[in-house]
């Protein structure tokens, strides 16, 4: 009996050994799907737009341009309100903005976005320049001087002694003035040989032979002078007067419309 239990004790302790020793089978390891990178975040423009006072200036078109041809976002646009817009879900990356406003320089501005936190732009534009004055206006010309003052009374001439006083003593003629109104001068026309004058464009000249003879061409036709002859060259006709004999021929010119030369 004791043989029979120390028997079945050695095959049980052989039995445990075995177990012991024996290699245990191994669960293969689960396959795990590939890692994707997390994706970035999005970026936002805050922007602020102002004059050089600091004043906020509203209805500015910014234009946001992606930097990068490929990859980028597509171009976007707005306008500010009191000077503020906010441009969001950008991817980050590389940006052009543009600022446009009438009345005001455009401005263009680089930057690099990030995603996470807003990203404060601040922009200051300038007012476009006046446009240049003017040239100041020529001085006004100076007024022209005053006519010389014509006395309004009645004139009375003694025509003998005014004759024997300005009486022609050398020379081919002689003007001596009379007088002169507003209408225009009255001459003394003394002539010993000959005496063209040019047309008058602004005065009719009317002519009466006081002594002496003489003739007169007037647009080529002449016409005989003797004392008592009275004649009238309108205004625009050149006229030659010469004498004949050895008196001078002496006339009464009144030029009607020529101003004064006193």
């Amino acid at each position: 009996m004791r043989i029979v239990m120390a028997l079945a004790s050695s095959l049980l302790i052989a039995a445990a050994g075995a177990a012991q020793t024996a290699p245990t089978a191994q669960t293969p390891p689960t396959a795990q799907p590939p890692r994707r990178p997390a994706a970035s975040a999005s970026a936002t423009l805050v922007i602020m737009v102002t004059d050089p006072g600091g004043a906020p200036i509203g209805n500015v078109k910014v234009s946001v341009t992606a930097l990068a041809a490929r990859g980028g976002a597509a171009p976007r646009e707005s306008r500010t309100e009191a000077g503020r817009l906010t441009f969001e879900n950008l991817p980050p990356g590389g940006y052009r903005l543009r600022f446009d406003r009438d009345g005001f320089i455009p401005l263009e501005r680089e930057l690099t976005a990030r995603g996470g936190a807003p990203i404060d732009v601040s922009v200051t534009l300038t007012p476009v320049p006046p446009p240049p004055a003017p040239p100041a206006a020529p001085a006004p010309a100076p007024p022209p001087a005053p006519e010389p003052a014509l006395s309004p009374d009645p004139i009375s001439i003694d025509m003998t002694a005014f004759i024997e006083k300005n009486y022609i003593r050398r020379g081919e003629s002689k003007l001596s003035q009379l007088t002169c109104t507003t209408g225009g001068p009255a001459l003394l026309v003394q002539v010993k040989e000959g005496i063209s004058d040019a047309a008058r464009p602004d005065a009719d000249e009317f002519l009466y032979v006081i002594a002496g003879e003489g003739i007169a061409r007037v647009a080529g036709h002449d016409q005989p002078l003797r004392a008592g002859t009275f004649m009238m060259v309108p205004r625009g006709v050149a006229r030659t007067l010469a004498a004949a004999g050895k008196s001078p021929l002496m006339l009464l010119a009144v030029r009607a419309g020529e101003k004064c030369s006193r």
